[in-house]
């Protein structure tokens, strides 16, 4: 019987798409053969597309293939996926990906994917725009002021510090690109003349195009991060939460402590009481339905001294390397990788009307 052909997306033309082929090959080998097809689709940063041959997924980096592409793999073009795969799992990351550029094109093709619209993709990669939505639904988010690309390079210190006190914001801030994920960009600044530097990174960080940047208080609390799926009945089913401590010495939880292994410290479920977890479950769950999240969520927050959460970052797609956050959390309900990459594939034959035909 013929198998669903699974193209596995990975790499991209963010500035992320290292992280993204560290998710894509942890799919393909935990993707159940016996049920799938699988086809590694990987895009280099230029865009170009590619079957990527076995030889090359199990390679350390990017950087040990990419120039033998064009010699030793096979180019694609968008048009050619229609007649390549049935069904695309995400595993990529950042702009042109998470944002719902990549999702536009799928839907123009008409090729099922992994995760959420269009709409809800480009919304969840806007940090500014998050923000308006959480507190219009009644979330608790971080105090912020934006700046747009023009206000960054006018830098004017004095008016600066009269919106940041108006704002109700002191120092030590948390200033981020308003559009970009895994923490890229993102400066801890604990002294006002150091706010220059920083905005300049956050604005600059995609070379070719400046955008806005976020300056936010910093909050005080535990940080977690909890994933949602979906469960066979449909309904939103939370993952319990994991706790995460920055390694000592460092300011914030950064690209290096999120990709590389033994970084920082993780606890699966945090260290709090159940009730705890079920008010940041909660809350996530909330947070997920508010931005039509399908498929699988990952909200991003903190847990405060006085019992609120705060939400950061609500998240349409997640890291998939091997000890991400989504296998860790899926462990504690007992379900192993290829169980959950199973799962989360066929909520969305499910969802697409395709389940019956793939049984």
């Amino acid at each position: 019987m013929h198998k669903l052909r699974v193209g596995v997306f990975m790499g991209g033309r963010s500035v992320e798409n290292e992280a993204s082929f560290v998710s894509g090959r942890t799919v393909c080998d935990h993707l159940d053969s016996s049920s799938y097809e699988i086809i590694p689709i990987f895009q280099r940063n230029d865009g170009a597309l590619f079957l990527l041959p076995w030889h090359f997924l199990h390679r350390g980096k990017t950087t040990d293939f990419v120039h033998r592409l064009e010699s030793q793999a096979q180019q694609i073009f968008w048009d050619d996926l229609k007649n390549i795969v049935d069904f695309i799992y995400l595993a990529i990351h950042g702009r042109y990906a998470e944002d719902g550029c990549l999702q536009g094109f799928l839907e123009v093709l008409g090729i099922p994917y992994l995760g959420s619209s269009i709409l809800t993709s480009a919304i969840c990669m806007d940090k500014d725009f998050q923000k308006y939505l959480l507190t219009a639904h009644g979330f608790n988010v971080p105090k912020s002021i934006t700046l747009t690309p023009a206000e960054v390079a006018q830098y004017n210190e004095t008016e600066l510090k009269r919106k940041l006190d108006a704002a109700h914001i002191a120092p030590p801030y948390v200033v981020k690109p308003h559009k970009e994920g895994s923490s890229l960009g993102v400066t801890v600044v604990f002294e006002h003349n150091q706010l220059h530097a920083a905005l300049l990174k956050a604005c600059h960080i995609q070379p070719h195009e400046s955008q806005s940047v976020l300056i936010e208080e910093r909050i005080e609390g535990m940080e977690f991060s909890c994933i949602t799926i979906i469960d066979k009945q449909g309904n939103l089913l939370p993952l319990p939460p994991t706790e995460i401590v920055p390694e000592a010495g460092t300011n914030f939880f950064d690209y290096e402590q999120k990709y590389m292994p033994g970084r920082a410290i993780k606890f699966t479920p945090a260290r709090c009481s159940p009730e705890q977890i079920q008010l940041i479950q909660e809350t996530c769950i909330r947070a997920t339905e508010v931005f039509e999240i399908k498929t699988i969520s990952r909200i991003d927050g903190f847990l405060t001294a006085d019992n609120k959460v705060i939400l950061v970052d609500p998240n349409t797609l997640c890291g998939m390397g091997p000890t991400s956050f989504l296998f860790r959390q899926a462990a504690e309900i007992n379900m192993g990788h290829t169980a959950l990459i199973n799962h989360l594939i066929e909520t969305e034959l499910r969802a697409y009307g395709m389940l019956q035909g793939k049984l």
